[in-house]
């Protein structure tokens, strides 16, 4: 119970006081994406979800996943779903980060895998690396962030390939000067 003081307030112009005591359950402290399950997360699944939302590690995930992504675009023309991606993120484990609880009947299991997913994902689109729309199937594409490193990287390229075509530019006609006036 928290007694919660009110002042400043007015009512017909006299000043009124008022206490309120407030009874609040507090439900365990469980993650967002393991919401409405009685039992706790396993600790595999919190570690691996902070591992691919947490700040030194996120980045290294959503890249990995965009990458992914934009390579079946590319092969297929639509998104891959997210078991799909999870499971080539998470191989060694089909997709999931571990063993869900045998307690689990078959709702809590799916409520628990997709809210892992799509908490992870919703990390990776704040970052700007992916984006999906909510309820569509194979949504998931390319974010702004990616498609933006890309266009950096291939113009990095392309400058790099035309430096190195001006370089044999050059040497070449040295060369072939060099080797004609040998030859005379």
């Amino acid at each position: 119970m928290l007694p919660i003081l009110m002042t400043g307030g007015r009512v017909a112009g006299r000043p009124v006081r008022a206490t309120a005591i407030v009874m609040v359950e507090m439900p365990e402290s469980y993650p967002i994406w393991w919401q409405e399950i009685d039992s706790p997360p396993p600790a595999e699944w919190v570690f691996m979800f902070e591992d691919l939302t947490g700040d030194d590690t996120a980045e290294h995930w959503a890249l990995a996943a965009a990458i992914f992504i934009a390579q079946t675009r590319r092969r297929t023309a639509a998104g891959p779903t997210f078991a799909e991606l999870f499971t080539y993120l998470l191989p060694d484990t089909d997709g999931l980060p571990g063993p869900l609880p045998r307690n689990l009947d078959f709702m809590q299991r799916r409520r628990a895998v997709a809210g892992f997913r799509g908490h992870a994902a919703i990390e990776w689109r704040r970052r700007g690396m992916i984006s999906f729309d909510n309820g569509v199937m194979r949504s998931l594409r390319v974010g702004r962030e990616f498609r933006e490193r890309s266009r950096r990287r291939q113009q990095a390229r392309q400058a790099a390939r035309h430096r190195e075509t001006e370089r044999e530019r050059v040497v070449e006609p040295a060369d072939t000067n060099a080797i004609t006036e040998r030859e005379i």
